[in-house]
């Protein structure tokens, strides 16, 4: 996050979508919702403590739909769980 807030000060025009991920334990409904709240995390971080005007940053939630990792593996669900950066045109 530090280095987002970074490349947003650097770049004021730029605009960027956060996107939460987790692994596939649990409902579709209950983890979309889950990665929408650790972006929005993201997202206020970015705003409260960097100064980032919000109308920059959106935060969406993909749920389990993306994985990186093999969910059936404790490591690969770890991986699974995470925030991405999306640059917008």
């Amino acid at each position: 996050l530090e280095e987002l807030a970074a490349f947003l000060k650097a770049n004021p025009d730029a605009r960027v979508a956060l996107v939460g991920h987790t692994d596939a334990t649990g409902s579709l409904e209950g983890n979309t919702a889950l990665s929408r709240r650790r972006a929005q995390a993201a997202v206020d971080y970015l705003t409260g403590r960097h100064g980032i005007n919000a109308a920059r940053i959106s935060a969406e939630g993909a749920g389990y739909l993306a994985p990186v990792a093999s969910n059936l593996t404790a490591e690969g669900r770890e991986q699974n769980r995470r925030v991405e950066a999306v640059l917008l045109p």
